[in-house]
């Protein structure tokens, strides 16, 4: 078990509630450990509403893939200053919004259709357990990674150039902490 638990996302922060063995492959059942705070406000005032389970895929173990049944909870904010009342807890780095399979698991997916392209790398994941059709693949690959955590611009520079002398201008903003390009924008 202890196994198992180590070899999860973000294992400090996520319990193991249980682990089943279905015809499809291996199942864990997991919720978060840690104390919600409200996101609008950073309360720690806040009282349990519901929850809702998240299907999740990952990294196969063994060649047998495994799903991850993720129980979020939502909670109300007990603050009476604060604008939102309702709020579901944070995803913990394990999986962005909306998303359907770990960060890890579409990590993978995108670092081999990158090197193998659609089909060849279809192939090769159903052979590993990460079945997925050329499609997807290529889907992950086109759509830009995102960032590991979200950074705010603390210095930024702006710079005006020429796209062509004389006739097209543009202005390019830019992050001069991290040194890179946040927007191009066109000018005429």
């Amino acid at each position: 078990m202890d196994v198992v638990r180590s070899s999860l996302p973000n294992a400090d922060l996520l319990e193991l509630e249980g682990i089943d063995q279905t015809e499809k492959g291996i199942v864990l059942r997991v919720q978060s450990k840690e104390t919600p705070r409200c996101p609008a406000c950073s309360s720690s005032e806040v009282t349990y509403h519901s929850t809702y389970v998240r299907h999740l895929r990952d990294l196969p173990w063994q060649g047998r893939p495994v799903q991850i049944q993720l129980k979020a909870r939502r909670f109300r904010c007990r603050n009476r200053q604060c604008k939102r009342k309702i709020f579901a807890e944070g995803s913990l780095g394990v999986v962005t919004r909306k998303a359907r399979a770990t960060n890890r698991f579409a990590q993978s997916l995108r670092m081999i259709g990158y090197v193998l392209g659609g089909r060849p790398a279809s192939r090769l994941l159903e052979r590993l357990g990460m079945k997925a059709s050329r499609d997807t693949i290529l889907r992950r690959v086109q759509k830009p990674s995102a960032p590991e955590t979200e950074t705010k611009v603390r210095v930024l520079g702006v710079d005006d150039w020429a796209w062509r002398k004389h006739q097209k201008y543009g202005t390019m903003l830019m992050d001069l902490e991290q040194r890179h390009v946040i927007d191009l924008l066109p000018v005429r």
